[in-house]
């Protein structure tokens, strides 16, 4: 009988990312870890069971930053849970807040990687296929059309001085994960293999796709915008231009 182990390292992987009680230490390895495991745990699906989960734009996201991460350059991250402000409401209790500057620079790898100079032939067929990933993405991230406009700025530290202080802009992958493991977790129960996997009946019902976060999570007053740095969200009176 096949133990099809790579749904159990999927999920403890995914644990010990996003762990309440290790919140305030950070490990090295976790993320680049459970993204591994989420791009093997998508091969191992469609391979095995015919199950496509990579057409899900969270996971075209989260995979983006995999490559990035696993063939370019490091990825930074930072957890902690998220601040509360009156008149402000989350639909999550934590961030998973990496450099927006990290991921403008994945989208970029991504577009590099995949595009080929206008005069070749095959330039019409693989600009039609960039273009509908980053429209994929874009369904899950409000402002992935902001960084494709501004590539360049966002490439380069992105920053913006609030209440008088430079604070480095953030890109927070917690939504993400959590949507890409409810649809994952669906996925299993629906395979009968899968199913009666330990860890999987092991899972509560709110790993459901009818739970996920919807791009809009935040719901604020206009005085109470919080903006995501890396340092977390800040509760800003002034903004400005960081020169």
């Amino acid at each position: 009988m096949a133990n099809y182990t790579f749904i159990d390292r999927y999920f403890e992987s995914q644990r010990a990312l996003l762990r309440l009680d290790t919140i305030e230490e950070h490990d090295v390895n976790s993320l680049f870890t459970y993204l591994n495991n989420l791009h093997s745990t998508a091969d191992k699906l469609k391979e095995l069971f015919d199950c496509n989960i990579k057409d899900y734009p969270d996971f075209k996201l989260l995979r983006i930053i995999r490559n990035y991460f696993h063939h370019v350059g490091d990825v930074d991250d930072i957890r902690m849970i998220v601040s509360i402000e009156e008149n402000v409401h989350f639909d999550r209790v934590q961030h998973l807040i990496i450099p927006l500057e990290t991921f403008a620079k994945s989208i970029r790898s991504f577009i590099d990687n995949s595009m080929v100079p206008e005069n070749h032939k095959q330039y019409q067929k693989k600009l039609k296929f960039v273009s509908k990933e980053m429209a994929s993405i874009s369904e899950c991230y409000s402002y992935n059309s902001d960084i494709l406009t501004n590539m360049e700025v966002c490439c380069n530290k992105p920053s913006l001085k609030l209440d008088g202080e430079v604070y480095e802009l953030g890109f927070d992958m917690y939504r993400f994960v959590f949507n890409v493991t409810n649809l994952i977790a669906e996925r299993c129960r629906a395979i009968e293999e899968l199913a009666c996997n330990p860890i999987v009946m092991e899972l509560g019902e709110e790993y459901s796709i009818s739970n996920n976060i919807d791009r809009i999570d935040m719901f604020c007053t206009p005085d109470k915008m919080p903006i995501t740095t890396t340092q977390g969200m800040i509760y800003a009176r002034k903004v400005e231009l960081a020169i």
